[in-house]
């Protein structure tokens, strides 16, 4: 469940994508740096949150791409200060191999920030739903992927209509909402012990 629903929003009017997660190889933030660097709209810029053993290796892909004044290794941040860089963001992106949940999309989604992701990432499909609160690009596609950026990124009508929708998806993960769900998955439960 997600701690809180925050009370702030993005505007999603600022040229900034973000990204949050550990700096390890299986995050695959290599390929978000590299379909970035193929964006039509070179005035965007793209936050990467964390830290970890690939930091080195991402910042020489940043020089050898020539992208020093877009994108921007953060390193770790204090949860507490997170919450600006979200504000100030308007798309989301993440490339991970595979994940369980990810609570990084919900967060994000919180402040009505549309999300990237591909497929591959099981839980995923559980979060975004395509054409609706953002894009789930198949097949780990590189040209699709890169494609949806282009889309979010010259149309602030999309990202505010997939934003309110990001928001309405978060909701579904307050803790009152997750407290109900268990709630009937325990009653339930007990329903079958005692006809049993």
């Amino acid at each position: 469940m997600l701690d809180k629903i925050p009370d702030k929003k993005s505007t999603l009017q600022n040229k900034n994508i973000i990204t949050m997660s550990r700096l390890n190889y299986g995050k695959k933030n290599d390929d978000i740096i590299k379909a970035f660097s193929k964006i039509k709209d070179k005035s965007w810029k793209l936050y990467i949150l964390g830290d970890g053993d690939e930091y080195t290796n991402l910042s020489n892909l940043i020089k050898e791409l020539k992208l020093e004044d877009n994108v921007f290794l953060e390193g770790y941040v204090k949860k507490e200060n997170i919450e600006k860089y979200l504000l100030n963001s308007s798309i989301f992106l993440m490339a991970s191999l595979t994940e369980g949940l990810p609570m990084v999309l919900l967060e994000a989604m919180s402040y009505g920030i549309p999300c990237i992701a591909y497929e591959t990432a099981s839980g995923v499909k559980d979060i975004i739903e395509n054409n609706y609160n953002g894009f789930i690009i198949k097949s780990r596609n590189e040209k699709e992927y890169i494609n949806c950026i282009d889309k979010l990124t010259k149309n602030q009508s999309l990202r505010e209509k997939f934003g309110k929708n990001a928001i309405k998806t978060a909701n579904k993960f307050k803790e009152e909402e997750i407290i109900k769900k268990w709630n009937k998955v325990l009653r339930s439960e007990e329903n079958v012990k005692k006809s049993a």
